[in-house]
């Protein structure tokens, strides 16, 4: 990832260094190495919308287990999703699909169109901002957040990411990226921040996500019951009937 870091907005904070804030940020988002999480899950896009339950396990940097019941807890469909490839199980239609983890079989899947990379921190509100030359200079600030700025790559045209930064705790708010044309791909919003503890050190988890692709029309809350980090014994499992018939994507 090609990045570059600045700021923009309104100054309504106290000046602080992009690197300082980085840092903070960084602090507590390595303290996360897995997670095993579940809670209500709320989605909705012009393809289908609907409520459940969602159990989520993952292990950072390359694993992402997703598993959805619906009402009465009956299993709508889980998910293996690693850095390079997939497999899907749909239980309803008792159907497999296979591939590679493009942003748009993620989001033929998931019901949101976003990248690995985004997955992992959208759904663990963690984030590791990369350092640069110019981080010496203050940050800019917006509606009372730091704002920072990355410059990346966005299927192979420049884009960049904005990170809005909580002043007290120095965790992400706000998650944007945004395309060439200066259209939002994905948004992420992170509510109810609480101290949580992993492998004897602390940090600060949100329990509310919502993830939006505002080009696609898909939306995913997430509110997370039960969570648990850093578990050493933490297994991903998927079990496909022989009876399932089996789809392979690009």
């Amino acid at each position: 990832m090609a990045a570059c870091t600045g700021s923009t907005g309104n100054n309504d904070l106290e000046s602080i260094p992009v690197k300082d804030i980085k840092e903070r940020v960084n602090r507590n988002s390595v303290v996360i190495e897995t997670m095993e999480a579940s809670g209500n899950i709320a989605f909705d896009s012009p393809e289908q919308s609907g409520t459940g339950w969602i159990e989520v396990k993952i292990k950072k940097p390359d694993t992402v287990y997703v598993r959805i019941e619906g009402p009465f807890g009956i299993s709508i469909a889980n998910a293996l999703i690693t850095r390079n490839d997939f497999i899907y199980y749909n239980a309803q239609e008792n159907k497999a699909i296979t591939g590679s983890s493009t942003p748009i079989n993620i989001g033929a899947i998931l019901r949101i169109k976003v990248t690995f990379d985004e997955l992992i921190s959208g759904f663990t509100g963690s984030f590791v901002l990369n350092n640069e030359p110019a981080d010496s200079s203050g940050a800019g600030s917006e509606n009372g957040l730091y704002l920072v700025e990355q410059l990346i790559q966005i299927d192979e045209n420049p884009g960049k990411q904005r990170f809005y930064i909580d002043p007290s705790l120095f965790t992400v708010s706000r998650y944007n990226s945004i395309d060439g044309a200066n259209l939002t791909q994905v948004e992420v919003n992170y509510l109810n921040y609480s101290e949580e503890s992993a492998s004897g050190k602390s940090l600060y988890f949100p329990s509310s996500i919502k993830i939006k692709n505002p080009v696609k029309k898909q939306s995913v809350y997430v509110d997370y019951v039960n969570k648990e980090f850093n578990k050493t014994d933490l297994t991903f499992r998927m079990k496909i009937p022989k009876s399932a018939k089996i789809l392979k994507w690009d």
